[in-house]
This record gives structure tokens, C-alpha cells and sequence, in this order.
């Protein structure tokens, strides 16, 4: 497909997002008008009923944009002074607005997370692949996920989320209640056992099969009635995705013309597979008094062409559905006009930087090592 032809697809998935979710807001609050028009026209003892049920519904209507997880630890501009001034000249450097929070975190992942609907974001710093990253390479992912998380802060990608929010709030209330949990029909299975199959037992099997009935025919009516909600979530998302993936690959341009190519190339690789150090971090976790972060620091790297082996067998992996296949991603940039090495930014805010990482991680280290052996909570 041409260039050309993927920007027009693109501009249409664009246009069809806004306008889907625009629709959606409408709606929503088209719904909130009519429940005020009813408790004002009704004059009855029916007012407080339906203006409790409304509240309840309205409530569980309400839009929840997505939290940053609960596990990471924030870390203000006072307490990493270097790590800020870094992505500010980062952030200026690809003419993306530097974060308002950054948090640290021992999920793998460096990211830039939308919050609220006002434009607002947070760098949510992955210590893992902080660590396993050189200095290159940590400008890299800086600088593409400040430029990537624009199109997200935007008023179209605002909007967008909020549209997707209020969906996902509508499909909770039309998912179809559960059925007998497997303790519940063990404990009437122990009751008719011993009251046998007559008299008290067979009015207990009799009150569970009709439960079990009226919990299917219910469940399938709320599938019924969820369908459209379902299916215009899927449309949102199915005509945004081109907006995200467009901007993933600008966002790679402007880290490769910033890093290099190299250091992009780097950082790309650095989660095909198991993603880098992590092997090394989960042998330190099972030594008595190893370091998993020294680990990572200090093992091997694996060969460029083993990893670009494995994206060859499976071309389509990517980091995320909001990306690009990394395959295509890694195609661009050594496509690309950008200089093996990029622009020098000052060592002083580098060493800086890794300075203040480094003094966060020390108290999230026995975290990091228990979630290596059993997993996160």
C-alpha cells in the first residue's frame, strides 16, 4: 500500500473515531437529560425511584479513565531533578509536552500513560527496561513515547478515550451476572447427597436447576442487549488504531533523529522475546544477597540476529496493539535519512539522570525480587 493511500485510510479512521465517539458522549448525555426531564415531569412517589435507580446507573455510567497501576511509586521533580531536566530536553527535542507525574515502577515496560481528560500524562518509568538499556537507548524510548503520548493527550485522542470509557462503564452494567460458583452447586451436591433425592433434596435440586435456568436465559438476554455496545466499542477501536500507529511510527523518526538509529534499533529489540535482562534478573533473584538490577546491568546482550530471527518468524508481534508490528517499526528506521548517531545531548544530564533512577530503585530492589520468584500481586 502506498504511502499515500495509508495516510488517506488514516485521515478516514481519524474522522470515523471522532465522530463515533462524539456520538457516544451524545448519547450519554442525551440519557442524562431524559432522566432529568422525568424526575421533573413525575410527580409522584415514582420520582424518588426512579431518581434513586438513575443515580445508581449514572454512577456506574460515569467515565473512569485509566489509573496508573497502584504498585508504582511516584517520584516528584524535587526528588529526580536530573531524570526531569532530561525530559524536558527531551520532550523540547521532539516538540512533545514533557510529563506531568513521573512514577517509577518494577513492571518492565517504559511508558507514557494518559490520565484524566484535561491533556494530562505520566511517565511511568519502568525500572526493569531502564535498567537494561544503555544511555542511547534510554533517550530513545524518552523520545518516542513523549512524541507517541501526543496524539492520546490531543483533543481528538481525549475525546476518543472518553468515548471508550463510557463504553467499557456501559458494558459493565450489561454483563450477565455469574452462575453458581463451583462452591455453591459442592455445597448443594453434600446437601442432596444426605437428604437423598426426595422430599428436602429433591426440592433443592429442583431450586438449582431453575436458578441455573433463569441465569442462562438472563445472561444470554444481557448478551442480547450488550451486543451494540460491544460492537461499536470494537468499531472505536478498529478506526483509531490507524491514528495510533501512524503516530508510533512518527514517534520513531523523531527518536531515531534525536538518539540515532542505532540506539532505536537497540531499544526495539530490547523486548523481542524474553525481554532484555530479564533471565539474569530472575537468576540474581534466587541468590542469596544478588542484586536483580545489577544483574540486568551487567548480562549479555543477545545477538542482533537472533532477535531479528525471531521477528522474522513471527512478523506481526508487536509491543502492543497500540503499535505497529516491531518488524515494520525496525523496516522504517533503518529506513530512514537519521544519523547512526543523533543529536549529543549533555553527559552532565545523562549521569544525572541514571543518578536519581538509580537512588529510586534501591527501595523497590526487594519488590522486584519477589515479584521474579512469585509473581505480581
Amino acid at each position: 500500500m502506498s504511502t499515500r493511500a495509508a495516510g488517506t485510510r488514516g485521515r478516514a479512521g481519524l474522522v470515523t473515531a471522532v465522530v463515533v465517539a462524539a456520538l457516544v458522549v451524545l448519547v450519554d448525555l442525551v440519557l442524562v437529560a431524559l432522566w432529568v426531564w422525568l424526575l421533573v415531569v413525575d410527580d409522584g412517589v415514582t420520582r424518588y425511584l426512579w431518581g434513586g435507580l438513575g443515580l445508581l446507573v449514572l454512577w456506574q455510567l460515569l467515565p473512569r479513565p485509566a489509573r496508573v497501576d497502584t504498585h508504582a511509586v511516584p517520584l516528584a521533580a524535587s526528588q529526580a531533578p536530573g531524570l526531569d531536566a532530561l525530559c524536558r530536553e527531551v520532550a523540547e527535542a521532539v516538540g512533545a509536552r514533557p510529563p506531568d507525574r513521573v512514577v517509577v515502577e518494577t513492571a518492565y515496560p517504559v511508558h507514557v500513560q494518559a490520565t484524566g481528560y484535561l491533556g494530562r500524562a505520566t511517565l511511568v518509568l519502568g525500572l526493569p527496561q531502564w535498567t537494561a538499556l544503555d544511555p542511547g537507548e534510554r533517550v530513545a524510548v524518552l523520545a518516542h513515547e513523549l512524541s507517541c503520548a501526543q496524539v492520546r493527550r490531543g483533543p481528538a485522542g481525549t475525546l476518543v478515550r472518553l468515548g471508550d470509557d463510557l463504553l467499557t462503564s456501559a458494558r459493565t452494567i450489561l454483563t450477565p451476572a455469574r452462575s453458581v460458583t463451583s462452591a455453591d452447586s459442592t455445597a448443594v451436591d453434600q446437601s442432596m447427597s444426605s437428604l437423598g433425592l426426595l422430599g428436602a433434596g429433591d426440592e433443592l435440586a429442583g431450586n438449582q436447576a431453575r436458578r441455573g435456568a433463569a441465569v442462562a436465559v438472563g445472561g444470554a438476554g444481557m448478551s442480547v442487549v450488550g451486543a451494540p455496545v460491544r460492537a461499536v466499542q470494537a468499531l472505536l477501536a478498529r478506526a483509531w488504531r490507524p491514528t495510533l500507529h501512524r503516530a508510533a511510527l512518527d514517534a520513531d523518526r523523531a527518536a531515531a533523529a534525536l538518539a540515532g538509529t542505532a540506539a532505536v534499533r537497540g531499544w526495539l529489540l530490547s523486548t523481542v522475546g524474553i525481554p532484555r535482562g530479564l533471565t539474569a534478573a530472575g537468576n540474581a533473584a534466587r541468590t542469596p544477597g544478588a542484586d536483580p538490577f545489577t544483574a540486568m546491568e551487567t548480562a549479555a546482550r543477545p545477538e542482533p540476529a537472533e532477535l531479528l530471527a525471531r521477528l522474522e518468524a513471527d512478523p506481526a508481534a508487536a509491543a502492543d496493539p497500540q503499535h505497529p508490528p516491531t518488524a515494520e517499526r525496525l523496516r522504517l528506521v533503518e529506513a530512514t535519512d537519521a544519523p547512526a548517531v543523533g543529536r549529543s545531548l549533555e553527559w552532565s544530564t545523562l549521569s544525572a539522570a541514571a543518578a536519581d533512577v538509580f537512588a529510586a530503585r534501591g527501595p523497590l530492589t526487594p519488590r522486584f525480587r519477589d515479584e521474579l520468584g512469585h509473581g505480581r500481586s
